[in-house]
């Protein structure tokens, strides 16, 4: 196993960073309750290891690389606990005067409407006083609660609270996914405890939002609504708000749900798209770079269009990476080197994206495409297939590989998992790609006023509609859905132990992989018997 896995490392250094990264970001979520200084052991521990890097610089070796592991840890470390430490925050006691500006979108929830704001400034003493914290407002559901848009200035009255759990049930810890999410405090606010006074200066992520929100307002003006609309605001525009809970559990038990949230699928549609158009237009040899360098352009206007979520930031992100590393390297790239790099950056940036389940399905969906996907097809290759049949093997091979790397999460977060998901994703990837190419046709047809775009309308939605009753019948099939209580964490990390070892042994020949394999599947079926 040690050959095989100092193989990987030096194949792919930056794995041995990010693995220290995320030991560093683990580590810090474990003590960050019951050690007051973490912030500053990390920073310490950055500083020595820096002064030790430098003072073994020339000395490439096991102490160097030991060094540079120990780096990466304490700034996890550090990176989580500055982090964590920039929401903590003492909110003054009693009913003040705060200004607030709106930072997304409202979110209707069962009886209240979430509103994320950053509070800029208190009125305490008959004076402002400046702050800079985000808050979870919940107003009382309005109509003028609904129109809220990004850059909306609100002054509200009331009692902003540190953030607490409602009951005990340890089922959901919201006062740690409150913090997770960056906020410092949360408040609810009836319809006379606030109002909205203005517009700020707009940033460029809040044009793009309030973009959002006017597109979506074309789809209500062609008659788009109930489900279709949901869908394609979901598969379009990043924006989910109109999906009622019936839709999101018939894909979430066909096992398509993936395809409701932007991801890399829809990227690369847009990326492949803008791509063909530029090369198209710009054919001279000398303007190559301005080919590359617009479809990138688009991609970061797409992503803070569609809301920056952690999905298409991740595949964003890799597809820049990975341009710009064809240019440097004259067209030589890894994709597993991409990808480490890409959740290095990311996290570094956002160090708490590391426990959004969001983030960890994207990134294990899209480890397990690109190294086990590969060896998936080619079993198949060695059989000469028919250009359909293999494109059809190709789909099967991404989807049962994406599966793999993301069913014991989904196992720990969801305690369900969809049966169908080869057959399911096999009609709806190519529906969803039909689906944007037929949407794209739709917008450009509806600006150039084209009589033509009624129809594109009416296909759009007629192809929205088969895909939810194919779905809808499949999730009826005996065994659709597998469910499992109390999977818990220890029970996680065995399918992947097991998955790792087998694949050693299948693909590398190691022969204790084998037994490892059978030890890390007989720990998962004590852990599931043992279960309390």
């Amino acid at each position: 196993m040690a050959a095989a896995m100092g193989d990987s490392i030096q194949r792919y250094p930056l794995l041995r960073l990010l693995f220290s990264y995320l030991c560093g970001l683990g580590l810090a979520d474990v003590l960050y309750p019951h050690v007051d200084s973490l912030c500053q052991l990390g920073l310490c521990g950055v500083l020595l290891s820096l002064l030790l890097l430098f003072m073994s610089i020339g000395r490439r070796g096991l102490s160097y690389g030991i060094v540079a592991a120990a780096l990466f840890l304490m700034l996890g470390v550090w990176s989580y606990a500055w982090t964590r430490g920039k929401t903590e925050y003492v909110w003054p006691q009693g009913e003040l005067v705060y200004e607030a500006r709106v930072a997304t979108e409202p979110r209707a929830r069962q009886r209240s409407v979430l509103c994320e704001v950053e509070v800029m400034a208190v009125r305490d003493s008959s004076e402002w006083r400046r702050i800079e914290r985000k808050v979870m407002a919940y107003l009382e559901p309005s109509d003028e609660a609904d129109a809220l848009l990004p850059g909306d200035v609100l002054c509200f009255r009331g009692n902003v609270r540190k953030p607490y759990n409602f009951t005990d049930s340890l089922a959901f810890d919201y006062a740690r996914y409150v913090t997770m999410q960056g906020a410092s405090g949360t408040i609810y606010l009836s319809r006379g405890q606030w109002t909205k006074v203005g517009v700020s200066r707009l940033s460029l992520r809040e044009r793009m939002l309030r973009l959002r929100h006017r597109l979506k307002e074309k789809y209500i003006e062609a008659s788009f609504d109930g489900d279709v609309l949901g869908i394609l605001s979901a598969m379009t525009l990043g924006d989910k708000r109109g999906l009622n809970p019936e839709i999101r559990a018939v894909y979430g038990n066909a096992g398509t749900a993936h395809v409701l949230a932007l991801s890399g699928l829809h990227v690369g549609v847009v990326y492949g798209i803008f791509a063909l158009v530029f090369r198209s237009l710009l054919r001279k040899r000398r303007l190559r770079w301005l080919c590359e360098l617009l479809p990138i352009v688009i991609l970061w206007l797409f992503a803070l269009l569609v809301g920056m979520s952690v999905s298409v930031v991740r595949a964003v992100v890799m597809c820049t990476l990975y341009v710009f590393a064809r240019w440097l390297s004259d067209g030589s790239s890894s994709p597993l080197h991409t990808l480490s790099l890409t959740a290095l950056l990311m996290l570094l940036v956002r160090p708490l994206w590391l426990f959004d389940v969001g983030f960890q399905l994207s990134f294990m969906a899209m480890a397990a495409i690109l190294w086990v996907e590969p060896y998936l097809e080619e079993l198949f290759r060695r059989h000469s297939l028919h250009p359909i049949w293999g494109y059809l093997v190709g789909l099967l091979c991404m989807s049962l590989a994406a599966q793999l790397g993301t069913f014991p999460l989904v196992l720990y977060h969801f305690g369900t998992f969809p049966c169908y998901f080869l057959l399911t994703n096999v009609f709806v990837v190519p529906s969803l790609s039909i689906l944007l190419l037929l949407s794209l046709v739709w917008w450009v047809l509806l600006l150039i006023d084209a009589p033509w775009a009624l129809s594109a309308g009416l296909l759009l939605q007629h192809l929205v509609e088969c895909m939810n009753k194919v779905l809808e019948h499949i999730g009826t099939w005996p065994g659709a859905v597998l469910h499992v209580e109390g999977y818990g964490l220890g029970a996680m990390l065995f399918p992947y132990l097991f998955l790792l070892f087998a694949g050693l042994f299948a693909i590398k020949k190691w022969k204790r992989g084998a037994l490892l394999a059978l030890a890390s599947l007989l720990g998962l079926l004590l852990t599931l018997l043992l279960k309390p």
